[in-house]
């Protein structure tokens, strides 16, 4: 689910900082740049791990206006990101129904879409209230039992993919987001947690 991604970046350090530890600077410039924000093609970025490689600063002449000298400094670093493998089993809170499907959210990132395809067969969709229902039939009882995905519920699914969606213009960019999962619920021991007693 987390792993590290080592980067190759030029960090600028101000002026104002030079007297300060240029460590604690560069650390706290990464944060800013990077946590909480998807790297292409490698997850959601949740910490700074540490430094792999600090090179000798570039300062550059200041103009007094758009450059102030600044120090940049050629890093290596590692970060702590967010990115689960295909299979991998998780657990979500169902945020929404549509005739499309579930829509779930792990706390810290919000675009988990299970499509209505991988649902656990047989299913339906109740429209009066927006809900999905899998059809649950014992095989030795014949009985017919609805299990509900309701909101709120917790979700465990498995991934099928990791997708990151590449923005074909400015208003794609607005709708599109950088980074998307989508799971299944198609097996024993996947959809509502409640359904699925521990003990068995």
């Amino acid at each position: 689910m987390f792993t590290l991604v080592l980067i190759d970046d030029d960090i600028p350090v101000q002026p104002t900082d030079f007297r300060d530890d240029y460590r604690v600077q560069l650390k706290r410039q990464i944060e800013s740049k990077y946590v909480d924000r998807v790297i292409p093609n490698a997850g959601l970025c949740i910490a700074f791990y540490d430094f792999a490689n600090i090179k000798d600063a570039i300062v550059y002449p200041g103009d007094g206006k758009l450059a102030c000298g600044e120090a940049y400094f050629k890093v290596e670093f590692n970060l702590v990101v967010f990115r689960p493998i295909v299979d991998e089993w998780l657990v979500g809170s169902l945020s929404s129904s549509t005739e499309k499907g579930l829509s779930l959210s792990l706390g810290f990132f919000q675009e988990v879409e299970i499509p209505s395809s991988n649902l656990r067969t047989p299913y339906t969709f109740d429209a009066l209230q927006q809900m999905w229902v899998w059809q649950y039939r014992n095989a030795d009882t014949m009985e017919h039992i609805n299990f509900f995905y309701e909101k709120d519920e917790l979700v465990r699914f498995r991934v099928m993919s990791v997708d990151f969606p590449e923005a074909t213009g400015p208003e794609a960019n607005k709708r599109e987001t950088p980074m998307k999962i989508v799971g299944a619920v198609d097996r024993d021991g996947l959809g509502c947690v409640s359904w699925w007693p521990e003990n068995e």
